[in-house]
């Protein structure tokens, strides 16, 4: 526990440090004022972890509880460090890798040829209508340009933008696709291992070509590093795995604290890890139990509204009042929609797609759209 601690208490002094350099190098109000609610809330939650708590007496204290020098110069320094980080990303922001250096420049060529062929993949499939192309192209490539006015307006007063913008939960998606198709390869440690490393490669490369926003490196991180720990035989700890890809992207890219996504994602994944695994035992029995599934699936619907419902209210000022029906009904549905539509564009690339597949993935497609339809209609 001591080391879980100390990662956490570590990670939120290093956001604090991000947060307050943004306030001030930003000029934007709204950024600042999001950096700075980001920061108090970070600090005091590092200032209550270090300073408040202490290791139990039957537990061997860590590293940084030995001294308590230790205790106050590592985190300052890491507080530092977070705001050296974010000055230095806004001073030199001006400066394009890309342009200048051959290898980054020819990955962005290469992706950006890839995702419109992916795109172009999507709308060759001879789904219903138009509409429908373009709701199952936002959903895999998060192209939203050929989305109606009427279905967007639909997802946003539903409380269903979360769907429609491609987000972790996409890729989460994606990530349990190929686990169930390297999963024929076998168990074996050399081909685990193989997995592991195709997995994160082809997740990279999707997060590539779809746009790489906060959200969907975070997903990518997720993945990273619990492969990683599967590779090496290791356990992984969720809130571990959680402060450290909070760090890792917060290093690379110190601007997106102060961006909306990023905030969301983390808060939505804080409320999985630390509510949905008590509201979840509230409804006892197992998986196989439909009442148990639904149970699960609102209870997972309630922790990650806890805590981005509030964020969602002061950035945006608004509050979806229907959001357990539409999560309850579009988040499933939305999910069984992007498996069929990667199955259609796999299979029909290669003239192989059945008629069934194309019609139940139209059908599907338009009865997301009819329910949200309806939510969004409601007083």
């Amino acid at each position: 526990m001591g080391v879980e601690r100390d990662i956490a208490g570590i990670a939120l002094f290093f956001i604090a440090g991000t947060a307050a350099g943004e306030i001030l190098c930003t000029t934007d109000r709204l950024s600042a004022a999001a950096a700075a609610i980001f920061a108090a809330a970070s600090a005091l939650l590092a200032a209550l972890m270090y300073l408040k708590c202490r290791p139990r007496r039957d537990t061997p204290e860590s590293p940084l509880s030995e001294n308590k020098y230790v205790r106050v110069i590592i985190p300052a320094m890491f507080l530092l460090a977070g705001m050296s980080g974010a000055a230095g990303d806004r001073f030199g922001s001006c400066i394009r890798i890309r342009d200048t250096f051959l290898p980054a420049s020819l990955l962005h060529e290469a992706a950006v040829s890839c995702s419109e062929a992916f795109r172009e993949a999507i709308d060759a499939v001879p789904f219903g209508d138009r509409d429908c192309n373009a709701l199952a192209k936002a959903l895999l490539s998060g192209d939203k340009s050929d989305v109606s006015r009427t279905i967007n307006d639909a997802f946003r007063e539903s409380g269903a933008s979360h769907i429609l913008a491609l987000s972790g939960m996409h890729l989460g998606v994606m990530y349990w696709i190929l686990l169930k198709m390297t999963s024929v390869f076998g168990n074996f440690p050399a081909v685990r291992k193989t997995r592991s490393c195709l997995i994160i490669l082809i997740s990279a490369w999707y997060t590539l070509i779809t746009g790489a926003s906060a959200s969907l490196i975070r997903a990518l991180l997720f993945i990273s590093l619990n492969e990683s720990a599967k590779m090496a035989g290791r356990e992984t700890r969720p809130m571990n795995t959680f402060f450290i890809a909070l760090v890792v992207q917060l290093t690379i890219s110190p601007h997106n604290v102060t961006e909306a996504g990023f905030q969301l994602s983390y808060l939505a994944m804080a409320g999985i890890y630390l509510v949905y695994p008590k509201m979840k035992d509230w409804y006892p029995g197992n998986g196989r139990n439909p009442l148990k599934r639904l149970w699960d699936t609102a209870a997972l619907s309630i922790s990650c509204q806890l805590f981005t419902g509030p964020a969602v209210w002061l950035i945006f000022g608004t509050f979806p009042k229907y959001f357990l029906v539409t999560n309850l009904l579009a988040v499933p549905l939305s999910t069984f929609i992007m498996i069929l539509s990667a199955a259609a564009v796999f299979l029909h690339h290669f003239g192989l797609c059945p008629d069934f597949l194309i019609s139940l993935g139209t059908e599907s497609i338009r009865l997301l759209t009819d329910i949200l339809s309806i939510v969004s209609s409601l007083p």
